[in-house]
C-alpha cells in the first residue's frame, strides 16, 4: 500500500499567458501528493492520503473527489478552523506561474497512531515540512517508517515564498538525506533551492546529502538518474503537450508504480516518463493514464 503526505487543493487555471491579465479561470482538483495518490489508486494500488482541508465547499469538492477515484481518506482532515488551499495557475507547455493561497495545508493533522507497518512507500511533498510543527512530527514519522523498511520518497518542490519552517530548505535535506530512497528534484527546485548553477553542481549538492536514487527531471531532455550503481540519462518519451499541471507527478506515479511491482529503479523511471507523455495529453493534473503493463509495451519499456 502507498501513503501520500502533503497537500490537496484546488487549481483555478486560465487560458491566459500571465496571471495578471487573466479574467477567466477554470476549476480543477490538484496538489502533487493527492494527484500522485490518484494515478496509483487508477493502477490498482491501495492510496492513502495525510493531508488537510477546510470544512467549505472546495474542500467537499475534494473530499467527493478523492472518494471518486478509491483513495483512502482515513488520514484526510476537515478542519472548521481552516480554508482549503486553492492555487491560481496559468496553463503553460513550460513552468507555469502560479500564486498560492495556504492555510489548510500549514495545517495538517499528522494522527499519533498511524499504522505505518501496512504500507511499502510512503511519499512527502516539500509542502508537508514547509512549517516547522510539522517538519518535526514528519521527520518522526519518516524514523518509524524506516525501522518498517518503507521506501521513502521526497519531492523537494520548494518556494521560498511558501515556505514557513525556522528550519531553512538546506537544514531540511541534510536531515532527510540518510532517510530518503528517492529524491526527484526538477532544474526549476533545485534553482529555487540552490541558487541559479549548473546541472553538475545541482546533482553534486543532492549528492552530498546522500540521498539513495536522485532523479534529475530534465523537462524535453527527460531525466537523469543517479545511485551508487548507475548514472544514466533518459529520454522523454513525450510527443504531445497540451498542459504541463501534473506531469511530474505522473512521473513520481510512475516510478511509485513500478516499484510496487518490483521493477528496478531504471524501469520504474521509464514507467513514471511513460505515465507524464500520456499525461501531458491533457489539461489538469489528473489525466486518464492506461495500466501500466499497456504502457511499457507501448514505449518498448
Amino acid at each position: 500500500m502507498f501513503l501520500s503526505i502533503g497537500e490537496v487543493l484546488i487549481d483555478m487555471i486560465t487560458d491566459s499567458s500571465s496571471l495578471k491579465n487573466a479574467t477567466v479561470f477554470n476549476k480543477y482538483f490538484g496538489g502533487s501528493p493527492a494527484n500522485i495518490a490518484i494515478n496509483l489508486s487508477n493502477q490498482g494500488i491501495n492510496s492513502y492520503l495525510l493531508s488537510t482541508v477546510g470544512e467549505d465547499p472546495f474542500g467537499k469538492y475534494i473530499v467527493d473527489f478523492l472518494k471518486s477515484y478509491s483513495v483512502k481518506t482515513d488520514y484526510l482532515s476537515i478542519s472548521p478552523k481552516h480554508n482549503t488551499d486553492i492555487v491560481f495557475v496559468n496553463k503553460s507547455k513550460d513552468t507555469p506561474e502560479f500564486k498560492a493561497y495556504r492555510n489548510a495545508s500549514l495545517n495538517l493533522n499528522i494522527p499519533e497512531n498511524i499504522d505505518l507497518s501496512k504500507f511499502k512507500i510512503m511519499h512527502i511533498s516539500s509542502w508537508a515540512v514547509s512549517e516547522t510543527k510539522q517538519y518535526e512530527n514528519i521527520l518522526n514519522l519518516i524514523k518509524i517508517a524506516k525501522k518498517h523498511n518503507i521506501i521513502i520518497g521526497f519531492d523537494p518542490n520548494y518556494r521560498k515564498l511558501l515556505w514557513h519552517n525556522k528550519y531553512s530548505i538546506i537544514e531540511v535535506l541534510k536531515e532527510l538525506g540518510p532517510y530518503v530512497d528517492i529524491i526527484k528534484p526538477s532544474l526549476d527546485d533545485a534553482e529555487h533551492i540552490f541558487g541559479k548553477d549548473g546541472l553538475n553542481n545541482y546533482i553534486k549538492y543532492f549528492n552530498d546529502y546522500n540521498f539513495k536514487n536522485i532523479i534529475f527531471t530534465l523537462g524535453k531532455d527527460g531525466v537523469y538518474v543517479k545511485n551508487n550503481e548507475v548514472e544514466i540519462t533518459i529520454p522523454t518519451y513525450a510527443t504531445e503537450i497540451i498542459d504541463v499541471t501534473g506531469a511530474g507527478d505522473a512521473v513520481w506515479s510512475g516510478i511509485y508504480t513500478g516499484l510496487l511491482n518490483k521493477l528496478d529503479i531504471i524501469k520504474s523511471t521509464k514507467v513514471g516518463l511513460a505515465f507524464a507523455a500520456e499525461k501531458l495529453k491533457y489539461t489538469g493534473a489528473i489525466a486518464p493514464i492506461d495500466n501500466w503493463k499497456k504502457l511499457t509495451k507501448k514505449y518498448n519499456i
